[in-house]
């Protein structure tokens, strides 16, 4: 069955966005608005920057290079996980062998 589709408003930067979206996932969306909006009270408060465009490019960039690690980190585990997987079936298959 899908997923019942609900319409929540996200705030940020003062400005409102209506999204739809799965209802099982309004709270990662409502965790996503509350870290952009710290992050982009810290950078109002440590670097001065109070242009709510710019504040939104620094959390754009931010959250993009993160998504970029992640990406990055995970095809490597995959890529180790694989490995050691086929490692062990061999050795697993050269024992039964026996």
């Amino acid at each position: 069955m899908a997923d019942e589709k609900k319409t929540i408003t996200l705030y940020i930067a003062q400005k409102p966005f209506r999204l739809s979206i799965p209802a099982s996932q309004e709270e990662i969306y409502r965790k996503a608005e509350r870290n952009i909006q710290d992050y982009v009270k810290q950078l109002a408060n440590k670097s001065n920057i109070t242009d709510p465009f710019t504040q939104i490019g620094y959390a754009v960039i931010k959250y993009a290079v993160r998504e970029v690690q992640l990406s990055e980190k995970q095809s490597y585990i995959d890529t180790d996980l694989k490995e050691a997987l086929n490692i062990l079936n061999s050795t697993v298959d050269k024992i039964l062998s026996k």
